[in-house]
């Protein structure tokens, strides 16, 4: 009986089931590392660049920053006159207030009012007003001092210049604008009513008028209140010489002060002796003036400009004209429902109800007038009685004078008789 024997695997065999079988392992593992590589690009696509994670970080310590940060302090309110003539302010005081606040870096806010009840300009801080030595308001409530680098002997001479600009040459000022060129300051005014640009400005002449005369500057005359003012100015200009200011190489108190007056005189009184002077001989002054709108002025000419002028100058608040009131004659549409109604309704409409209101008016003072004639006949009725017994007794009085006059005569011819008549 023959068996069959198996025959064992050649080499060959057994080295193709050792190949097929690290294939079949390695499959799964190539898949499992292709997901990986897919799970591990959308984890790098949803995280966030470096980037923007800075981006954030910075904004959220800009955040903090912000809230953590103390609020701002709060302004300096100047309340001064309106721009005027491509000038910020006509008063020197008021251009020298702001720019002092510029100088100093000073928070502060414009309010402009253009009456003149109170001495502009003046101050406002946390509730608080000041109007007078507002410089000195300013030094203690911010901690500042302009002068605070000058010794005694400069701060003398400071002083003194600053009290020779504001109490002597601002009057030579004043005269220009007040009196010997009226007519063009009064032009300031065209804003306001027939009546009011009229009479302030004229108002506002006698006041200046009366100071000049309490100063005692006004009881000289033209020529020598101008000469007055030139001396001054001389003065400021040989006090400056080459200075770039004029204590030195930094702006201090005084360079406000001389500011304020220098551009009013150069831009208010353009075409008085004393702005010739300076234009044509004290050039240095004229350059004094640039310097400063360079360094604390660069929206002088915004603040100034026509536009500004013209929005901030005084307008007249009375309304002259009257409006004319047109009176409907047609009927509103309500009015127009309502008579549809009543027609609707049986019953009268406005214009039936008005005719019978007439009828009845009319009805009525007829009845009036007949009360009236009635109670008058009644009067004349009443007075004829009385005016018959008046003129009987008018007849009768005559007749009893007759009888009393023969009676008389009759006893005057009678014979005396143991007598009785003397």
């Amino acid at each position: 009986m023959a068996t069959e024997v198996e025959t064992p695997p050649t080499v060959d065999a057994v080295a193709d089931q050792a190949e097929t079988k690290p294939e079949e392992v390695a499959k799964p593992e190539e898949n499992h590392v292709e997901e990986k590589q897919d799970d591990q690009a959308a984890a790098d696509e949803n995280k966030p660049t470096e980037n923007e994670a800075d981006a954030v970080a910075e904004a959220g310590e800009s955040e903090t920053k912000e809230d953590s940060s103390p609020p701002p302090p709060p302004k300096v309110i100047i309340y001064q006159h309106p721009p005027w003539n491509f000038i910020p302010s006509p008063l020197p005081a008021c251009i020298k207030i702001e720019t002092y606040c510029r100088l100093m870096k000073i928070p502060y806010e414009n309010v402009y009012k253009s009456g003149t009840d109170q001495k502009l300009p003046y101050l406002e801080y946390k509730g608080e007003t000041k109007k007078h030595d507002l410089l000195g308001f300013l030094n203690s409530k911010f901690e500042v001092n302009a002068d605070a680098n000058l010794n005694e002997k400069d701060k003398a001479c400071a002083r003194a210049f600053q009290i020779m600009a504001e109490e002597n040459t601002f009057w030579s000022l004043m005269y220009y604008r007040w009196v010997d060129n009226f007519s063009e300051t009064k032009k300031y005014f065209k804003g306001l009513d027939v009546v009011r640009k009229n009479v302030r400005p004229k108002l506002d002449q006698g006041k200046c008028v009366k100071c000049l005369e309490a100063h005692e500057i006004g009881k000289h005359n033209k020529e020598e209140i101008y000469a007055i003012g030139e001396k001054d100015l001389r003065a400021y200009s040989a006090f400056l010489d080459d200075k770039e200011f004029f204590m030195g190489a930094e702006p201090t108190t005084i360079d406000c002060t001389m500011f304020g007056l220098l551009s009013c005189l150069l831009h208010t009184a353009e075409n008085s002796p004393l702005a010739k002077v300076i234009r044509e001989e004290l050039k240095n002054l004229v350059d004094f003036c640039d310097r400063m709108k360079l360094n604390y002025w660069l929206d002088w000419n915004d603040l100034g400009s026509e536009e500004q002028v013209e929005e901030t100058r005084p307008k007249s608040r009375l309304s002259v004209k009257k409006k004319k009131r047109t009176k409907s004659t047609e009927p509103s549409g309500e009015a127009k429902e309502t008579e549809g109604e009543a027609k609707e309704n049986g019953e009268p409409s406005g214009e039936a109800k008005e005719g019978e209101g007439e009828a009845t008016g009319e009805a009525k003072e007829a009845e009036g007038e007949a009360k009236e004639e009635e109670a008058s006949g009644e009067a004349k009725k009443e007075e004829e009685p009385k005016e018959e017994a008046a003129g009987e007794s008018a007849e009768a009085a005559p007749e009893s004078k007759e009888q009393a006059e023969e009676e008389k005569k009759e006893e005057e011819a009678a014979p005396v008789v143991n007598g009785d008549a003397e």
